[in-house]
């Protein structure tokens, strides 16, 4: 959308990668810095993002942790807008998963590797929180924002989980892998939203609640 028009805007900036993250260590809502190359890797993203003649966000959302608030600034400083935290936006905690390699999941819990690799939406990790409970805390978080927030473009920060869960809901999709969602997908992203983006949030959650029941 060009400035000017009438399309309203969703700014996805994907939180810059962690050590846990270069190690492929499964991280969880866990409070870790942003690595150097993480930091680096954002601001190029951003700046190239920042080139295109769209609306930026005069808000950017971010979860708490470190990561999340780093990438935050440098966008705040890039695009120009303020940050503002919401630990609702976090992304699921692991538990007793939290830092483990994907080669140690396998060897310790066989069937949540399985379903870590296939599809973790459901997954339930052991003193951690239910996939399925982050994404309905994520998704409801985005509909309080977008309600609250009638400007032509909105900026969210998000790791790789929450960005899944929330695109797959803008598709209709509620449930599915959120990590496939966002598979080869840019560090920085303008999505267009629909004009019912928050029925469609709220229709995600509604259905997965109707096929649980029944």
């Amino acid at each position: 959308m060009r400035r000017g028009g009438r399309t309203r805007l969703l700014w996805v900036i994907r939180c810059g990668e962690t050590e846990w993250d270069a190690e492929e260590r499964l991280r969880g809502d866990e409070d870790l810095p942003i690595t150097a190359a993480g930091e680096a890797a954002t601001r190029e993203a951003l700046e190239r993002a920042a080139s295109n003649p769209f609306s930026t966000p005069g808000t950017i959302h971010h979860p708490l942790d470190q990561a999340a608030v780093t990438t935050a600034t440098i966008a705040g400083r890039i695009l120009g807008g303020r940050r503002r935290g919401n630990d609702e936006l976090a992304d699921p905690a692991m538990g007793v998963l939290a830092g483990i390699t994907l080669e140690e999941l396998r060897d310790r819990f066989e069937r949540r590797a399985r379903q870590w690799e296939e599809d973790p939406s459901t997954l339930v990790p052991p003193d951690g929180e239910p996939f399925e409970d982050a994404r309905v805390r994520l998704i409801e978080a985005m509909v309080d924002l977008l309600r609250r927030n009638r400007s032509e473009a909105v900026g969210v920060v998000l790791h790789d989980l929450g960005a899944g869960f929330i695109r797959a809901a803008l598709a209709g999709s509620p449930r599915g892998n959120p990590r496939r969602w966002m598979e080869g997908r840019g560090r920085v992203e303008t999505w267009a939203l629909p004009a019912d983006a928050v029925a469609r949030l709220e229709a995600s959650v509604e259905t997965v609640g109707q096929l649980d029941a029944s």
